[in-house]
């Protein structure tokens, strides 16, 4: 009797391995948030935030090729593998501003506006003596500007309510989630090895 060399079928559960790799992100995310508002209070922790958040697209890759090689399937496609990261950063995203919505609503109570608004008078404080010493005026004239713009979006930011803060949080996490996932797609796909 001849074998019959049938295509094999492999099935992944995109919405769970999604759903399972987003709990881990967002909490990395969540964790990523809380040394970013320490960072308020302590300056000095700048220097674990910034490492933290610039990490957010290593911990995806590092997730999804995870998955990839636990699998153990002869190719990964680019659709399977940029789908799976999309919907890794939207549950991340979902899990971190659910986090985030929860801290400024029940816990925050104003603190963050407080600290951020703090900051800004240090900083418009230290550029006026900053533009005192500028000797070219349309140099100085653009960075008052441009401290003027700083000051008025932090004011803006400020006044949001939690809900507000929390909308412009999933607007700029989704808009980055869906650039870092075609990177991410694009690195951990892997192709079919034709055989000779």
């Amino acid at each position: 009797m001849e074998e019959q060399n049938e295509p094999k079928i492999i099935r992944i559960n995109i919405l769970q391995t999604s759903m399972t790799l987003g709990t881990y992100l967002g909490a990395y995310i969540i964790l990523a948030y809380l040394v970013t508002l320490l960072t308020i209070k302590y300056p000095a922790m700048t220097l674990l935030a910034l490492p933290l958040f610039l990490g957010i697209p290593v911990v995806a890759f590092i997730l999804v090729r995870r998955f990839r090689d636990s699998t153990q399937v002869p190719y990964f496609p680019f659709p399977i593998s940029w789908i799976i990261s999309i919907l890794t950063f939207l549950f991340a995203t979902v899990l971190s501003c659910m986090a985030a919505y929860l801290y400024l609503r029940f816990l925050d109570h104003g603190a963050l506006a407080a600290g951020l608004t703090e900051r800004m008078n240090l900083l418009m404080q230290s550029s006026q003596e900053m533009t005192a010493a500028m000797t070219d005026p349309a140099q100085a004239e653009q960075y008052n500007r441009t401290m003027e713009i700083m000051q008025q979006t932090i004011a803006w930011f400020c006044s949001l309510p939690a809900s507000g803060m929390t909308k412009q949080l999933i607007q700029s996490s989704l808009m980055w989630g869906n650039i870092i996932s075609l990177a991410v797609g694009l690195l951990t796909a892997k192709r079919i090895k034709i055989q000779q």
